[in-house]
């Protein structure tokens, strides 16, 4: 008996020490120029290597080239076997952007995915504008075994009515998945202009008490020394996500300070910190690894809507239509319809709250 009891406690008391890293990263406009610069490449390097898991948001280029190299990069940095998921390019106009998830490949599994369907683009009935991308892993060393994650980039001009609708993303996933294990992770925009202390009783995913916001608005995940914004967040769902969770781990990583940088230095990589956070490890794992693959980098499909007939949508309302523009319609609901002059009537109702 007495043996058992000393296991148990060195179990205890190894799970303190032991932790398995996410990450959660928006690195402004990421493309080839930051592969091809040896500071800003090392400086990516040295953030990454820290996690085991990598939710990266504004990926730019359509042909994955950037993403691909930076991830065989971190493989030479660090002898590990890091692999990359790729979601469809994202957008309602000619700027799009990706969203990746890296990850340790000998650890970790992707095991299904898909892209959140929001709707009909061609209707302006899309809620997002870049839908969400939902990953389900398998993980082999940490004490919770399966989890899914939602990754998230909003539009800023939308940010109250997008944080709003992941509440329905959380809801889908739910139901598709069959778990409440899910964790949204991503660039929220979600704090200081964007969205207000006002906003925050209209917003779901704030309300719903089952929800647990790991970054408060006291962070700040910005670079630019004017700003104090926690714009990028994490919100966990389920009982065993949330007590996988290590306490008092989620937090900004303020590589600024962390590597003695400057300003403009930290600027060179991003205009965002990322966020990370711990989750407590298997102390019982059987040190079993996943097979590698043969390539980096893992196609996560097309962002398919369903049937868009546009029956019974009115073009001259934004209600339901936020950020939707085109020279077909009577009038627009996007950002820049005021200066253009083409906003419909009811715009500012709908789509500013």
């Amino acid at each position: 008996m007495r043996w058992l009891i000393v296991l148990a406690l060195t179990a205890y008391l190894l799970q303190a020490c032991l932790a398995f890293k996410i990450a959660s990263f928006n690195i402004q406009r990421f493309a080839i120029s930051k592969v091809d610069d040896p500071f800003v490449l090392d400086l990516l390097i040295r953030i990454l290597r820290r996690y085991e898991l990598i939710s990266v948001q504004e990926v730019m280029n359509s042909d994955n080239t950037a993403i691909i190299r930076l991830v065989q990069e971190l493989n030479l940095a660090t002898g590990l076997k890091y692999n990359v998921l790729i979601s469809d390019h994202l957008g309602r106009s000619t700027y799009r952007e990706k969203y990746v998830y890296i990850y340790r490949e000998d650890i970790l599994k992707p095991t299904e995915w898909y892209h959140y369907d929001d709707d009909c683009e061609v209707c302006g009935t899309d809620t997002f504008m870049r839908e969400p991308f939902v990953v389900r892993f398998s993980s082999l060393t940490t004490e919770l075994k399966d989890f899914v994650l939602a990754t998230i980039h909003t539009s800023p001009d939308y940010a109250v009515l997008e944080v709003d609708a992941l509440y329905d993303v959380w809801e889908d996933a739910k139901q598709r998945l069959l778990t409440e294990d899910i964790m949204i992770l991503g660039d929220y925009n979600s704090d200081c202009s964007y969205v207000k202390a006002s906003h925050w009783p209209t917003i779901r995913l704030r309300q719903d008490e089952s929800l647990k916001w790991l970054i408060g608005e006291g962070a700040d995940t910005t670079v630019s020394p004017n700003n104090n914004c926690a714009y990028d967040r994490f919100v966990v769902s389920g009982l065993r996500m949330q007590r996988a969770v290590i306490p008092g781990t989620a937090k900004p990583l303020n590589f600024e300070v962390e590597y003695g940088l400057t300003n403009d230095e930290a600027k060179a990589v991003s205009d965002h910190y990322p966020i990370e956070v711990e989750l407590y490890e298997d102390v019982f794992y059987s040190g079993r690894y996943f097979e590698i693959s043969s390539t980096i980098g893992i196609s996560g499909g097309l962002s398919l809507n369903g049937v868009c007939d546009c029956a019974g949508v009115d073009f001259a309302s934004c209600n339901g239509r936020c950020g939707s523009s085109s020279k077909n319609f009577p009038c627009n609901c996007n950002a820049t319809c005021s200066s253009n002059g083409n906003c419909c009537t009811d715009y500012k109702a709908y789509c500013k709250p």
